[in-house]
């Protein structure tokens, strides 16, 4: 019986996004802020609820973005939801402009040849899967700009031969704080596998995490470990100190 309602529960790609969600012990409240995207829209995606979704552009975008988030892999997600809302496949020469964010809202006149181009764009962008930043920079109209602390995450190898400089590796997807010794959050974010976050010792980092076995901690370039096991979650731990074993 528990099988049969696990089967009903994880029978769309939108409940696949909600179990990942609550397995983070993520709200949707913390993810429609993190991604800026609107709470009612992860919601209807959660619940496959295409009535209350934006136009299709704007949907697959940000089920891509939510997918990226959690570590699901974002081009299985976009084709399996627009199997899962029977979508149109020739997204690429919609009939009508995509880009319009309500159904009741008409452009003015004169508009319609900029709203084509600019749905066009949206459907190819989709269809094609380009990486999730280059969407996002394309559909700045709808989406503000990821936060600064991203600005802190790369994918290349720690920085060497530098002992001010604490570097945090992913080689697994897990939510992470990291605080400064005044208590100002330096990142609050999940970090996917090959993402590296860094700070300085002077800021006295103290970590939290849900997954310590998925970040390992390297001091000036040379790895110190993994955090802890695997599964395990761990809060307040002053980095600093850990880098002395």
């Amino acid at each position: 019986m528990l099988e049969s309602n696990l089967t009903r529960v994880i029978e769309h790609i939108g409940a696949e996004l909600g179990a990942k969600r609550m397995e983070y012990g993520l709200s949707l409240n913390e993810v429609a802020q993190r991604l800026h995207i609107q709470h009612n829209y992860l919601d209807a995606i959660e619940r496959l609820d295409k009535e209350n979704l934006p136009t299709l552009g704007y949907a697959l975008g940000y089920v891509r973005s939510y997918a990226r988030y959690l570590g699901i892999n974002e081009n299985n997600a976009i084709e399996r939801f627009k199997i899962d809302i029977k979508a149109p496949r020739n997204l690429s020469a919609p009939t009508t402009p995509n880009f319009i964010p309500k159904k009741s809202i008409r452009l003015p006149e004169g508009s319609l040849a900029i709203g084509i181009v600019l749905s066009c764009v949206f459907g190819i962008i989709s269809w094609y899967g380009i990486k999730a930043d280059n969407f996002t920079a394309i559909t700045a109209v709808a989406a503000t700009t990821q936060p600064s602390e991203d600005l802190q995450i790369t994918q290349e190898l720690p920085t060497l031969n530098n002992e001010n400089i604490i570097s945090l590796k992913a080689v697994g997807p897990s939510w992470v704080q990291v605080k400064d010794g005044l208590g100002n959050v330096l990142i609050s974010r999940i970090m996917l596998k090959g993402e590296i976050f860094e700070t300085e010792r002077k800021n006295s980092p103290v970590l939290s995490l849900r997954d310590a076995g998925a970040i390992e901690l390297y001091m000036g370039g040379k790895r110190v470990g993994a955090i802890g096991q695997r599964g395990e979650s761990a809060k307040n731990i002053p980095l600093i100190e850990v880098a002395k074993y």
